[in-house]
């Protein structure tokens, strides 16, 4: 009878451990990932920094022969596909942006790890603002606060009074809680080859909220409620860098921060989750409903990776995503969406032939409900080809995330197909006048 006993609470310890495992697993991948990603063994050894390094780089990527080095990669049939009318009314903000007749254009890009190391958007950001003008770095969040990696081109310190809020996410996939006491400071840098100084702060809060201060001279303060929310600016007249924002009320949430340039120009907010999905983000409804304070003219969703990993059900999968973008839509009703679908990688040592499902039914749902939709992994090579892009140390060790060159090459990749795809259809557009 005793050894029956011990025989079963053998049985009940290992069924814990592997609950256990399993649901850390992704976890403790992205950890790791982390680790890999700031390794300088990706980096050739006479470079001083990784600052240094990215810089040198980014200007490769304007280059045609750079690109033509990679016989793998798709560039020239790069386009977006079904956009010519799921984003026309996009589209025409954009000719509008560049002929004078609006000031503003903003895109609102939701993703997972992929998108939270900020070196795809960066990028993305960084070569659009040179097109069609520079708004502002835009959503930014105090990740590190939070216990998580954060963009290089954005520090957000300080020296207290602040707590992650593990309770729920907000559209900029965390959030804080804040008792007021301690300011946060904010410097920006041109990581990206990019101005990203800044003439007005905007702060996302719950209610009571708070309200942003600063000690340089002010033009402008604005405070509105926004459902639930209350959405604290304040202006001034020569762009900084580097500014100590504080915020009054009593304790609130903290959700998002905003750096704008008061110019015309286009705005590119990103928000990156570590190991989202669409069927992990579907418990996290602020998320959606926060987007509409944005008021974005495009959202791009990067998710799908996290999804094909583990025992992928495509019934799930496909239940999953309809959720996820009916939540979103009930948010956002008017605003074109662009999926991105998920780079080429591998799972438990072999190509993730799941992938290709995933595909499947993202294209199938964006045919049937009028989105637009960018197949990554075709452009980068297709099946197989993050071996490739690991030969060129453009991908981790993993075979699952890529190293920030690699993110890099994605996010021109994405511009390449965003620009190439508004000609197209500007040319037509004049053509047809």
């Amino acid at each position: 009878m005793k050894q029956r006993n011990l025989a079963f609470l053998l049985v009940l310890s290992l069924l814990f451990l592997l609950i256990l495992n399993t649901s850390s697993a992704q976890e403790s991948s992205e950890t790791a990932y982390i680790e890999e990603l700031y390794s300088e063994e990706e980096y050739p050894p006479d470079m001083d920094s990784l600052e240094e390094f990215i810089q040198s780089y980014y200007l490769l990527l304007d280059s045609n022969e750079y690109l033509n080095r990679f016989k793998f990669i798709d560039h020239k049939d790069n386009y977006l596909q079904n956009d010519s009318k799921t984003m026309k009314g996009f589209y025409e903000k954009l000719m509008q942006l560049r002929s004078g007749l609006r000031d503003r254009v903003s895109i609102y890009q939701i993703g997972d790890s992929h998108i939270q190391s900020g070196y795809f958007s960066g990028t993305a950001r960084s070569s659009l603002q040179k097109y069609y003008g520079n708004a502002g770095r835009g959503l930014v969040f105090p990740l590190r606060l939070a216990g998580t990696n954060q963009p290089d081109d954005y520090r957000i310190t300080s020296s207290g009074g602040f707590t992650r809020n593990k309770s729920e996410r907000g559209l900029c996939g965390y959030s804080i809680n804040s008792n007021g006491s301690s300011p946060l400071e904010i410097s920006t840098n041109n990581f990206f080859s990019t101005d990203n100084s800044f003439d007005k702060i905007s702060t996302i809060s719950s209610l009571p909220g708070l309200k942003a201060e600063i000690k340089q001279s002010t033009n402008s303060e604005t405070t509105i409620r926004w459902r639930d929310y209350r959405y604290s600016s304040v202006s001034w007249n020569n762009p900084l860098s580097n500014i100590s924002l504080t915020l009054k009320g009593e304790p609130s949430t903290i959700y998002g921060l905003l750096l704008e340039k008061t110019q015309p120009g286009l705005l590119f907010h990103s928000t990156g989750i570590n190991g989202a999905g669409f069927y992990n983000l579907l418990d996290s409804p602020r998320i959606f409903e926060q987007i509409g304070i944005l008021k974005p003219d495009l959202i791009v969703v990067s998710l799908g990776t996290n999804d094909a990993q583990g025992n992928y059900r495509n019934e799930q999968f496909s239940a999953n995503l309809n959720k996820f973008m009916l939540l979103l839509r009930k948010s956002n009703p008017d605003t074109p969406v662009l999926l991105t679908l998920p780079p080429d990688s591998n799972k438990q040592g072999k190509h993730n032939s799941d992938l290709a499902k995933v595909e499947k039914t993202m294209i199938d749902y964006a045919k049937e409900n009028n989105c637009a939709w960018w197949k990554l992994s075709e452009v980068m090579g297709g099946k197989g080809s993050v071996n490739k892009w690991r030969k060129e140390q453009m991908a981790s060790k993993d075979l699952l995330h890529y190293t920030p060159k690699g993110y890099m090459l994605q996010g021109y990749l994405f511009y390449q197909a965003f620009v190439k795809s508004y000609k197209k259809y500007s040319e037509n557009t004049d053509s047809r006048d």
